[in-house]
């Protein structure tokens, strides 16, 4: 049996390919979410794919170094990775190339990651962002642009049914600093809090028999998600400096919420760990109707910079498009796909008209492209309609006077001709350029 072909030209595991159609939606998402962005007054930075290891392992933890994928630098034999989270190179370039800029630095990109994990819900092994960097503000009107901007992009994109959920990592580090626990136990309640699984929490904490207001702060983190409500409840449960400055940093980042006017978008949730080796105070995801998964997320990490040699405070957050891509299918929200302004079709065998008036309209900044491919006009035409073409242009047709040009209107097929020459010299009094 002679082996199959196909079988040695399939992409690896973890590996997308964006055909045209799906090509033009994910450019669309980039465009949309840059536009946004921008506006908010951030720039864009074009980070290298690869840098080396045991400098991007500055600004990671050792789970995401074990999920970089890595290759070794000919030149030097030093160990190189590809970047597997966008944020640490920013951190790296902020310490060093832009230490000396005025702050607060907004920084935007889009751009690829790479990590060696199983493909998730709408993610692969190589997987796109599009995010930004606030660096060099502490305020809580640092975390609340954040959440703005998020909401912001959802918009941008017509997804509806969103809702943001934030946390505050500094909250429950409080609450564990109280017990002054073993690692061990300390990472078990992380995983019953990451998991909300009440009767393991309930367990754990009969074990270590913390003091009776602690053990209530404890057994209600799963419990406190809400808004004004969590918030005055977490206030009557938190003892210590460290939960009460990160409630008063919430109160503060929720006021501004509300101020924006996106309060009914937003959920409090003090017992959130995730990211919780990560963050360093406010946190958040974004979720939609109809998607399990989290299409955006982001917060604080006031130390990530420091690990450079570069102390300053500094907040961010990421859309995963591959995810709002799928968000976007789930919902029906389309995206129109445009073909060529004009599509050229030529029956003469000197190709000066063709080539003259696809030139001219090129030069006005329209999209033109030939069929040079030998077929009927019909055949030519249902290509033109397949491709999304706005116009049909005709030369040289069986029937048609020498020196005119049919101009054919689609979807439509409404049908003009004009003079060559007089489409060349004004094109926009024939045409719709």
């Amino acid at each position: 049996m002679s082996p199959d072909p196909a079988a040695n030209i399939q992409l690896p595991k973890g590996a997308k390919l964006y055909l045209p159609d799906e090509a033009a939606r994910k450019r669309h998402v980039e465009a949309q979410l840059l536009r946004v962005f921008t506006a908010w007054g951030y720039r864009e930075i074009v980070t290298p794919s690869f840098e080396y290891f045991d400098v991007l392992s500055l600004g990671t933890d050792v789970e995401l170094q074990e999920k970089m994928y890595k290759l070794v630098d000919r030149e030097t034999g030093r160990l190189l990775a590809l970047r597997a989270d966008v944020t640490p190179q920013i951190a790296r370039i902020v310490a060093t190339r832009l230490r000396d800029e005025p702050r607060p630095i907004r920084l935007a990109y889009v751009t690829n990651v790479f990590r060696y994990d199983e493909p998730q819900v709408g993610r692969y092994r190589e997987f796109y962002q599009a995010g930004v960097e606030l660096v060099g503000l502490e305020k809580p009107e640092a975390d609340a642009e954040m959440i703005a901007m998020t909401v912001e992009g959802l918009r941008a994109l017509g997804l509806q049914g969103f809702q943001i959920d934030v946390g505050q990592a500094e909250f429950v580090r409080g609450l564990l600093d109280e017990i002054k626990t073993d690692r061990s136990r300390a990472r078990e309640l992380h995983t019953a809090l990451l998991r909300k699984d009440a009767s393991a929490l309930d367990r754990l904490v009969t074990e270590i028999a913390p003091a009776a207001h602690l053990a209530d702060a404890l057994l209600a983190l799963p419990t406190l998600v809400g808004r004004d409500d969590a918030l005055a409840r977490a206030g009557r449960l938190a003892r210590n400096a460290r939960s009460e400055r990160a409630l008063e940093s919430l109160s503060e980042v929720y006021r501004l919420v509300r101020i924006y006017g996106l309060a009914d978008q937003v959920i409090l949730d003090l017992g959130e760990v995730r990211g919780f080796d990560y963050y360093s105070g406010v946190h958040f995801e974004a979720y939609v109707a109809g998607l399990g998964a989290s299409i955006a997320g982001g917060g604080r990490y006031d130390q990530m910079i420091g690990r450079f040699g570069y102390e300053c405070p500094s907040t961010g957050f990421a859309f995963d498009v591959g995810r709002v891509l799928l968000a976007m299918e789930t919902q029906g929200v389309t995206v129109p796909l445009a073909g060529p302004d004009f599509f050229v079709i030529d029956f003469t065998p000197e190709k000066t008209a063709a080539l003259s008036l696809a030139r001219r309209l090129r030069d006005l900044g329209a999209s033109v492209a030939r069929d040079i491919i030998t077929r009927g006009l019909e055949e030519s035409v249902a290509y033109a309609r397949e491709q999304r073409a706005r116009r049909v242009l005709v030369v040289g047709a069986a029937g048609m006077a020498p020196g005119q040009v049919r101009v054919i209107a689609l979807p439509a097929g409404a049908t003009r001709e004009w003079s060559v020459a007089a489409v060349l010299e004004a094109p926009e009094r024939y045409l719709d350029v």
